[in-house]
């Protein structure tokens, strides 16, 4: 997240304003990462000594998560910093003043500041860093224009500011690979830069399409903190937590959809486009239907028809479809959705006439009601199949019609015409020949339903079973493991380097030692697990290669991660060692397709501005996140190290111990003191 500070500089009218930003304004920035909330940034002083006002000033003001200004004394610069800041930014800036006699102010007299000791600034460093935590955690708008004009809508960031070029490429291609770590590890990098929110907008959208729902959440997670109001990430977010209850224990799913819920009313609170709103008041449907599904599943087979339709889910999903379906009637996934609810209410109210007449005060209002919802019915399909049709045609001219549109078109002959089967069947086939998970998914739990409570057969288990065999194909395609290894450890000893400095000498009795811990790592955590376990690691000689050796014998398979591409790695992390490394080497390249994290050892052109940051710390990242990107129930990190010669700071393994350890992976440290003994 970014931070601009607004302030004067040096001694003025006796308070250091530089003694206030070391002692204090800093400090309680720092702090605030250990809220979640980590912060980069600066203030006008080059711009200020330049003495002019620059165009990156003023975009800096304006795109900055959080603003601080300093309002002590009265100083044209900050006033007209902060002037900017309060006509364009409604919330986030935050105003502090020394305690002294002097006047505010006249148009700040209104607001609220917050008050520090000149002569002792570091004495509420908590204190304002609570006072931001607060601000930031806070949805409502301290800007004095913006809430006397509670309409005005501030100007998009993406006007001012955009991700650079390279950047969106190598989020393109990682989303068109499917390499999921890469899009995790771009999310870690981003939140340093000013173009971080929509850094993190594309790569929700990347993971997003990929159905990376785990990463996706993080990264609009992150979106939404430093933008509460943004449609597309809380949108996302509905959607993310929908389809994460289908992996999560029973026990959370009403949380995940509670999340779901608010995401989606947060975007309903603003003012949003006719399409955002078509597609929030669908996914409040499709929360209500999984209640709904859950009520009446919960019955005994016979007893579900009559408790499908004493459910008040049922009304309240139908509701939020018909209303999505109004304001669009060209919108498929509503109307389809309501159209088979409304259809599937008059085949309940028939199998279980008591359930349906007991909401009624009398027969003549509950037939009058089924009537209403028959003709309702009926105009809604006559809707759907012109909508329908007028895709089909313009899409051949145009390139394609919309993939949803295929398959509500096998879901609207389901409905109006159930008695043919293999027609039906044959729709779903054509509809699905291409489709992601996501709509498969989508796909079957509607026919899932009808399959329940016993309608619309024998249609409904002809498409059924096209799109079990179209899942079973796609889980063929890409079994996700449920157990994840990764590895990380020290590379054999170059030639010449010094005894005392020794890690892994280049002798067979360390190879052997090395090899017998790493065995007996791996072995310890196979027992008792079902499911399939891939083991991720590096390729340098020494502990990585010999990890990938010790998975073959055991039959566990590994993905190869490397910092460059084969033949450039093997010059930096394999020869050293000398030819019978480099020849197991190329045996193990020739197993395994290699994942390349960058080309070059020079950092891609967006990351050259990153201090203190190089490739071997960007590898130790990509790998730990790779192995989190496999959604994988359980992880662990074993680690062949000595701590005691381990270099201080990042890229070390030691780092990766504790990253990995912070991320909830389980730890195995395997002491190379060991790989020592004569």
């Amino acid at each position: 997240m970014r931070l601009f500070v607004i302030r004067p500089f040096g001694i003025k009218e006796g308070i250091d304003f530089e003694r206030v930003d070391k002692e204090l304004i800093q400090p309680a920035v720092a702090r605030l990462a250990q809220y979640g909330f980590p912060m980069s940034g600066g203030t006008t002083g080059d711009i200020s000594r330049q003495g002019n006002i620059r165009e990156d000033m003023f975009r800096l003001i304006v795109v900055s998560d959080l603003v601080i200004a300093d309002v002590s004394i009265h100083n044209a610069n900050a006033f007209y910093e902060l002037g900017i800041r309060h006509a364009l930014r409604p919330r986030h800036t935050f105003l502090i003043r020394s305690q002294t006699e002097d006047a505010y102010p006249f148009d700040l007299q209104t607001d609220r500041y917050f008050l520090y000791d000149a002569a002792n600034p570091g004495a509420k460093v908590e204190d304002l860093a609570q006072a931001l935590r607060s601000t930031l955690a806070s949805a409502d708008r301290d800007s004095p224009v913006f809430t006397l004009l509670p309409k005005l809508a501030p100007h998009g960031r993406g006007q001012l500011i955009k991700a650079p070029f390279d950047f969106q490429e190598d989020v393109e291609r990682a989303r068109r690979d499917g390499r999921r770590g890469d899009l995790r590890l771009y999310a870690s990098e981003v939140t340093s830069f000013e173009w971080d929110q929509e850094g993190l907008r594309l790569i929700g959208e990347a993971q997003f399409k990929l159905r990376a729902f785990a990463g996706a959440r993080e990264t609009f997670e992150s979106l939404r903190t430093a933008a509460p109001e943004d449609v597309i990430a809380n949108l996302r977010l509905g959607t993310v937590y929908q389809r994460l209850t289908l992996t999560e224990p029973p026990e959370r799913k009403e949380d995940l959809r509670a999340r779901s819920d608010q995401a989606i009313q947060r975007v309903l609170a603003g003012a949003p486009a006719k399409g955002d709103r078509v597609e929030a008041y669908s996914l409040l449907g499709s929360n209500e239907k999984s209640r709904w599904i859950e009520d009446f599943a919960a019955a005994a087979p016979e007893a579900r028809p009559a408790q499908a339709l004493r459910s008040p889910h049922l009304q309240l999903m139908l509701d939020w479809y018909l209303k999505a379906a109004n304001l669009d009637l060209n919108a498929y996934y509503p109307g389809i959705n309501a159209l088979a609810l409304l259809k599937l209410q008059l085949a309940l109210a028939l199998r279980a006439p008591a359930a349906w007449q007991e909401a009624f005060e009398d027969d003549a209002k509950a037939d009058a009601s089924l009537k209403a919802r028959e003709t309702l019915a009926m105009r809604l399909a006559a809707s759907l199949c012109l909508a329908l049709e007028m895709d089909e045609v313009m899409g051949s001219r145009e390139g394609g019609s919309d993939p949803w549109a295929a398959s509500s078109r096998a879901d609207l002959l389901l409905l109006t015409a159930s008695d043919r089967p293999q027609r039906a069947a044959n729709a779903y086939r054509g509809a699905l020949a291409d489709a992601d998970r996501f709509t498969l998914e989508a796909t079957r739990r509607n026919l899932a339903i009808h399959k329940e409570l016993g309608l619309f057969e024998p249609g409904v288990s002809a498409a059924l079973q096209v799109v079990d065999d179209a899942i079973a194909a796609a889980e063929k395609a890409r079994a996700a493991p449920t157990r994840v290894i990764l590895f990380t450890g020290h590379m054999v000893d170059a030639p010449g380097r010094a005894k005392e400095k020794m890690r892994f000498p280049p002798t067979a009795q360390a190879e052997a030692k090395a090899r017998a811990m790493i065995l007996d790592a791996v072995r310890k955590e196979l027992p008792g697990h079902e499911g399939s376990t891939l083991g991720i690691a590096g390729g340098a000689c020494g502990g990585d290669i010999l990890f990938h050796e010790v998975c073959r014998e055991l039959g566990v398979e590994t993905e190869l991660c490397l910092a460059l591409p084969e033949d450039k790695f093997q010059v930096t992390s394999v020869q050293r060692a000398g030819a019978g490394w480099v020849e197991r080497y190329r045996a193990l390249t020739a197993r395994r397709i290699a994942s390349v994290l960058q080309q070059t050892e020079a950092l891609p052109h967006w990351l050259t501005d990153t201090s203190g940051y190089d490739l071997w710390q960007r590898n130790n990242l990509w790998m730990m996140f790779s192995a989190l990107a496999k959604d994988a129930r359980h992880l662990t990190l074993i680690a062949l190290y000595n701590r005691e010669r381990e270099p201080d700071g990042p890229g070390g393994t030691q780092d990766l111990v504790q990253k990995a350890s912070a991320w909830g992976f389980k730890t195995i440290e395997l002491d190379a003191r060991e790989l020592l003994a004569p």
